[in-house]
């Protein structure tokens, strides 16, 4: 493909650029965020008073199960490999990922997951509704017979097939694509999340995977996986956790490390016990894909596994509070300069300490049986990864922003938007730890039992922290706009990617990024880029390859002739990406002799 004028849309569809891909995740799950916040403020105007009837009972049931889905699935997960798309290269001074078509694909499966679950919505029963933890037998078509599930089904493993490709490239971009003299334990703390992350997928999503498989076919093909007697909702309930415990922490490790490239820069010290920090998040990793049985407290699994269960779930609060302490003492004896990223690094940290420690009451099986389908457990669970993950996030967004845009952002607005989105924050979620006898699972409630209080609370709370978000999205505009130049290190950063341009060249760096055995970071000077001849690389095929899957699993669901379609544009798209000559387009080439 010829050359792409850089401000076409051509070039946004067919780019393969790891820092075009990051934008693309960027834009989209921010999009999610709105789409799934939308419905969670329905579901609070709904509950704000009791006997409300603002939302039926199936759409209330739509709108909370499709928001669960798509904030932990195209919000959280995505909006971290924005950030890892483009700052883990330039962290480890790569050019690109080692394969760049199958990142644009990533992409592009992602989007059009995302796309087929919300058909649902358009379709005869409405969205799934199961709640979004989709249990069995409710998922099977004998209780559930809407195709919108089905559909969200096809949306989760077009997900899943993103996830795999992402994770392939990134194991193999950071341990074989780093510069020269950056060992494992010199890499920044981002890409250790990052690379903690990719290993969880890689053990995490397959039996999601399967369990997804399986129940595509009790709903097509007619099996009786999910729906046999004989223990069916509890091998879901099984695969489901699997997958579901080692999630939180894949959501929570890039954020987590994001923080510690944060306060690095911000307290002009390095995280103290940085060695000890990632032993623990190894250990955590670990720990999380052991622990999935506390969440099965009440299906009678047997009594000795769950004091096995309820042992590693208190012994996993260990090492994530070794980081925390870390974190802690990192900020001890520094040169605090609170900036927008630095306030919400330290609101993350505040909030996810809150989260953590109401999540260790739920290791004990007399207490989990009393909470665990109570506002409690959605307390809980949002200080977690809203409070932990999210706000982490946002403080990642503002500091690499000014590396990602090449324009500073207002400061003042800044420290707006963080006072209204902890107001917000506070008020929406902790009148919700108060509901521990109110059922998590009911569109309404009756008066009398004292949950009006908390719940107007909460709703109004919602109001004010959706509020803080069209802020971030203006602050965000008007530097893009009218923002002041950045220069290369405005926070006067240590880590690689402060050393090239803002924002940086389609190659990353003008020269060689190499790291000494001090640590000491340099750029080598040298010619054409760095001695390595780099061409963007423009490919139809990861789009069209996507959109194929898109159509084949939307036609084997509500319209035959439209799979035939989509089967013969893979057949098309696969052929095409076989032709397409990319070894020649990033080929090196040699120094003639005598050079």
């Amino acid at each position: 493909m010829g050359e792409i004028p850089r401000n076409s849309l051509r070039r946004w569809l067919f780019t393969t650029n790891h820092k075009d891909i990051g934008i693309l995740y960027l834009v989209t799950s921010l999009y999610f965020l709105v789409a799934a916040g939308a419905l969670a403020l329905l579901v609070r105007i709904q509950l704000t008073y009791p006997n409300m009837g603002f939302l039926t009972a199936s759409a209330y049931n739509q709108a909370i199960t499709v928001h669960g889905v798509v904030m932990l699935l195209w919000f959280l997960s995505p909006i971290a490999f924005a950030l890892a798309n483009y700052i883990v290269l330039l962290q480890i001074g790569a050019r690109d990922l080692a394969f760049p078509r199958l990142n644009a694909m990533s992409y592009w499966l992602l989007l059009f997951g995302g796309l087929i679950a919300a058909l649902g919505f358009f379709t005869p029963g409405g969205a799934i509704d199961t709640g979004w933890t989709v249990y069995a037998p409710l998922n099977t078509a004998k209780y559930s017979p809407q195709p919108g599930i089905t559909l969200a089904g096809a949306g989760l493993l077009l997900l899943m097939a993103s996830v795999t490709l992402s994770t392939v490239n990134f194991l193999v971009t950071i341990f074989r694509m780093r510069v020269k003299g950056l060992s494992l334990l010199k890499m920044p703390m981002f890409t250790w999340g990052i690379l903690l992350t990719v290993f969880l997928m890689l053990l995490a999503f397959p039996p999601f995977a399967a369990a997804v498989l399986m129940l595509a076919s009790d709903r097509i093909l007619g099996t009786v996986y999910f729906l046999a007697p004989e223990g069916g909702a509890l091998l879901w309930t099984h695969l489901l956790w699997f997958f579901g415990h080692p999630e939180v922490y894949i959501l929570l490790f890039p954020a987590l490390f994001a923080l510690g490239d944060v306060l690095v820069t911000f307290t002009k010290r390095p995280i103290y016990g940085k060695k000890i920090v990632i032993a623990a998040a190894i250990a955590g990793s670990v720990l999380s894909l052991m622990v999935w049985g506390h969440h099965m407290f009440t299906t009678g699994i047997n009594p000795v596994w769950r004091k096995i269960m309820t042992v590693l779930t208190e012994t996993i609060s260990i090492p994530f509070g070794v980081i925390i302490l870390a974190y802690i003492l990192t900020l001890v004896g520094g040169r605090i300069r609170l900036r927008t990223p630095m306030l919400f690094a330290l609101g993350s940290i505040a909030l996810f300490i809150i989260g953590g420690i109401t999540g260790v009451f739920n290791s004990s099986v007399a207490i989990d049986y009393g909470v665990r389908g109570t506002y409690w457990i959605v307390g809980h669970f949002h200080f977690t990864l809203v409070g932990g993950a999210t706000t982490a996030l946002v403080a990642a967004i503002y500091y690499w922003w000014p590396k990602m845009s090449g324009r500073m952002f207002s400061e003042k607005l800044g420290k707006l938007h963080f006072t209204i989105y902890m107001i917000g924050y506070l008020i929406l979620y902790l009148p919700m730890h108060a509901l521990v006898d109110m059922p998590r699972r009911v569109y309404t409630y009756p008066a009398g039992y004292g949950w009006e209080l908390n719940n107007l609370l909460a709703t109004i709370g919602a109001f004010i922290f959706a509020l803080s978000w069209p802020i971030f999205f203006l602050i965000l505009y008007k530097s893009l706009r009218s923002g002041e130049p950045a220069g290369n290190n405005p926070w006067g950063g240590w880590i690689l990617e402060w050393l090239t341009k803002s924002p940086p060249p389609p190659h990353n760096y003008d020269g060689e990024p190499v790291v000494d055995d001090s640590g000491t970071i340099r750029i080598t000077t040298l010619p054409t880029n760095g001695g390595h001849a780099y061409h963007e690389h423009y490919s139809p095929w990861p789009i069209t390859i996507s959109l194929a899957a898109f159509l084949i699993f939307l036609g084997a669901i509500l319209f035959l002739p439209v799979a035939v379609a989509g089967l013969l544009l893979l057949v098309a798209s696969v052929v095409g990406l076989a032709k397409e000559g990319l070894a020649e387009k990033f080929k090196i080439p040699e120094a003639p002799e005598g050079a």
